[in-house]
């Protein structure tokens, strides 16, 4: 039997894993998009998850790389969510600089 990798199994259970608050399936592209929701979620989801399972995700979501840099800075400038990798990504594409 092969083993398919499931982006949003590998995301699910980092964001599990680092709160208390449950999470569903439902709520991942809202986090993905907005940078919004339950504060833990989202820094586990934008801090934890690597930089190639989100953009699975935001492939399979249909999310642009503008709405996702939105969302990563808000949720770096709301929740203090922080990627070294992502960071380089959005600044390289002139997107979300720091305030």
């Amino acid at each position: 039997m092969t083993k398919r990798f499931d982006p949003e199994a590998t995301a699910l259970s980092a964001i599990s894993n680092a709160s208390n608050v449950p999470v569903r399936r439902a709520d991942l592209k809202l986090l993905l998009a907005t940078g919004t929701g339950e504060p833990s979620h989202v820094r586990a989801l934008f801090s934890d998850v690597h930089p190639s399972t989100l953009v699975q995700l935001l492939i399979e979501y249909g999310i642009s790389d503008a709405t996702f840099a939105q969302a990563y800075a808000r949720a770096r400038d709301r929740y203090a969510a922080a990627n070294p990798e992502i960071e380089a990504l959005v600044s390289d594409l002139g997107l979300a600089p720091r305030p």
